[in-house]
């Protein structure tokens, strides 16, 4: 029998000062193993279950164990005494959506009804699970309760994001999405019917389906515990609790990092620094990174700026101007990017149409403050001059 895995590696320190390594495995045998695989003594203790075992995972301090099942349930053991402590039942908290092929309603489908991916918090006090659907759900370890779900995505391209499909799509061949209904004879209707079979039977290949399927496949906690990441098939998405942090990269690699931004500064390259910060789209980094341009050089570098970064410097000046002191600086910076890059912004205005209207709003409402306060204070010059004469 073929088995899935999932593996995981736990250091523990027993009575004294022995310390030993343990890794634990699913599979679909039904079972959890654990392994001492250093001391070469095989199978130490074997955990039955009802279901396949489909993933599974340690708390940072090894002393507990999450596997989660085929019947939709996450168990928690005990692998030093192998008690079972805790078991949630997240069948009704992970379903939601319908699949194009599925002959019954969202409620009495079983497909994707369990969870694929499991993840701790660094205290261990909550654990999050999703799978092949479009909810990531939250519990509370102690209590085994649902803390939160989140949506990854409400993009209706993808196959499992409706709860409720036309049923006179549905006929006894299948979906009518999935039908070819190509009966020409002709060497180009019988090349692609070729085409799409090629392969469909060879090991790992998956055959042309129609839409991809919404789905999470790993999750990851930041130490913290104030953000997670989730790789589902809509991307990377990271959650946050803290609304100021925006992870929005663009053509990310090894070398963009917020240690490439501050060597570029050190080493007097502000506008490598400057684009740096705007592949990372990190708004500290970004202002960081125009306030270490010199008035001198700014058009120098505004005219280095690439096209598909405009949007983002563009949206930086007009929150600059919202708060920053430096009005004069950021205004010129405007009105060098506009100089040296006007011929884009041009031919690109409706692309850019909303950072340009938050950058001429700020503008307005700073003119607008700044002239109230020249108003008041010509009067009083007035006044002031006034008095002095007369006396």
């Amino acid at each position: 029998m073929e088995a899935f895995c999932t593996t995981a590696t736990r250091h523990s320190t027993g009575e004294g000062d022995e310390t030993f390594a343990i890794l634990a495995s699913s599979s679909w045998d039904r079972t959890v193993r654990l392994w001492d695989v250093f001391e070469g003594k095989g199978a130490v203790e074997t955990f039955p279950h009802t279901h396949d075992v489909l993933t599974l995972v340690y708390r940072p301090d090894g002393r507990q164990l999450a596997c989660s099942t085929l019947d939709g349930q996450i168990h928690f053991w005990d692998p030093i005494d192998g008690l079972l402590m805790y078991t949630i039942e997240g069948r009704r908290d992970i379903s939601g959506g319908r699949l194009m092929t599925d002959r019954r309603s969202a409620a009495n489908s079983t497909s994707g009804k369990f969870f694929t991916t499991l993840c701790y918090s660094a205290d261990g006090s909550y654990i999050l699970a999703a799978g092949n659907s479009k909810f990531i759900c939250m519990y509370d370890v102690a209590d085994q309760v649902l803390l939160r779900r989140f949506q990854v995505t409400h993009n209706l391209s993808l196959d499992g994001v409706l709860d409720i499909l036309n049923s006179k799509n549905m006929t006894r061949d299948g979906p009518l999405d999935l039908i070819d209904d190509d009966n020409s004879d002709t060497e180009e209707g019988v090349d692609k019917q070729t085409r799409t079979n090629l392969g469909s039977g060879l090991p790992g290949s998956i055959g042309n389906a129609g839409r991809s399927s919404i789905r999470t496949k790993c999750l990851r906690i930041a130490p913290t515990g104030r953000s997670f990441t989730a790789a589902t098939t809509e991307g990377v998405l990271v959650y946050s609790i803290d609304e100021s942090i925006i992870f929005d990269p663009s053509d990310l690699d090894v070398e963009v990092t917020p240690e490439a931004v501050d060597a570029a500064l050190s080493e007097g390259q502000p506008n490598k620094a400057l684009i740096l910060s705007l592949r990372l789209n990190e708004d500290a980094l970004i202002k960081k990174c125009i306030f270490a341009v010199s008035p001198v050089d700014i058009p120098a570098v505004a005219s280095s700026i690439p096209y598909k970064y405009l949007q983002r410097l563009i949206q930086a000046f007009a929150n600059l101007l919202e708060s920053c002191p430096h009005l004069e600086f950021i205004l010129r910076w405007s009105q060098e990017l506009c100089k040296a890059q006007g011929n884009s912004i041009k031919q690109n205005s409706r692309k850019l149409l909303p950072a340009l209207k938050s950058l001429e709003q700020a503008i307005v409402r700073r003119h607008l403050d700044l002239a109230d306060t020249c108003s008041s204070n010509e009067y009083k010059l007035q006044y002031l001059c006034s008095t002095s004469t007369t006396k």
